[in-house]
């Protein structure tokens, strides 16, 4: 099954970027033993059904919602109720997460549609770049970047936020996925544009003090990638994660690791030698 690009999802989702509660006051308007039974209500009052999860950091709303998804000729696309039911739950999401006292870092929302069956739409975000995008710190690009969409085909049997999100997530694994993600996107842009190389799926995780990133980077014709895109590829990838763990202020590292499997390559930078590249 082919899925459309990430930009697919950015287009449609474009106006639904910062759907931001406002204000505050001395005491939180939902308390922490609240969070989950009032993100229930609301989204219940907008004709939302959905599950709601609250793990330590945590939040994540499922829902499945009509029109959401389409699956045509094999590819899966947004539909014509994807809008809806993002305002519905971000709104909703929005409103009580900036208002309360619980310590909550990473919202998730997990969307299906049942005329697209065991097709899922995964939004992950950090509570504390929605902050800084109501301060207008960080622009609608940006916001965009830090934001992981995943589309994932999982087969016939349904889906649980128990499964799905197992346990709370932690800040390394989501700049792990951004980064992945970021990188994959700077490569198709400066490489496939020009015909010089195929790019798939960059994948990325964090173990042991070290982020691994694999590159998924392949020759467009019959000959090898010569050195200088291999340079290029090594180069912006590094660049790439550089700014984004120093825009993070994200520290709790050792080095970073580069591997590109069709070649065997490992680029391997201790965390001090990054700040060449900030």
């Amino acid at each position: 099954m082919r899925v459309p690009r990430r930009s697919a999802f950015v287009s449609a989702a474009a106006g639904l970027l910062l759907v931001l509660g406002a204000g505050c006051s001395a005491a939180p308007t939902f308390p922490t033993a609240r969070v989950a039974e009032a993100l229930t209500e609301m989204l219940t009052e907008d004709r939302v059904e959905a599950s709601v999860r609250f793990i330590d950091h945590t939040v994540a709303v499922q829902v499945d919602y009509p029109g959401a998804l389409l699956v045509n000729d094999g590819q899966v696309t947004i539909g014509p109720g994807f809008d809806e039911v993002t305002r519905k739950v971000l709104t909703a999401l929005h409103r009580v997460l900036l208002s309360t006292d619980a310590e909550i870092r990473f919202y998730v929302m997990l969307l299906s549609d049942r005329s697209a069956p065991g097709v899922y739409l995964t939004m992950v975000r950090y509570m504390d770049d929605i902050r800084r995008a109501n301060a207008n710190m960080i622009d609608t690009p940006e916001m965009f970047a830090r934001t992981i969409f995943e589309l994932n085909v999982m087969g016939p049997a349904q889906v649980t936020l128990e499964e799905y999100v197992p346990r709370d997530i932690r800040l390394e694994e989501f700049l792990s996925w951004q980064l992945a993600r970021r990188i994959q996107q700077q490569l198709t842009d400066e490489l496939e544009s020009r015909g010089v190389a195929r790019v798939g799926r960059c994948g990325g995780q964090f173990e042991n003090g070290e982020f691994d990133f694999t590159l998924d980077v392949s020759p467009a014709g019959e000959a090898p990638l010569n050195d200088e895109t291999m340079r290029q590829v090594f180069e912006t990838s590094t660049n790439i994660i550089a700014k984004v763990l120093s825009s993070y202020q994200f520290e709790s590292f050792e080095a970073i690791r580069l591997i590109h499997p069709p070649t065997g390559r490992n680029l391997v930078l201790p965390k001090a030698r990054l700040e060449v590249f900030r």
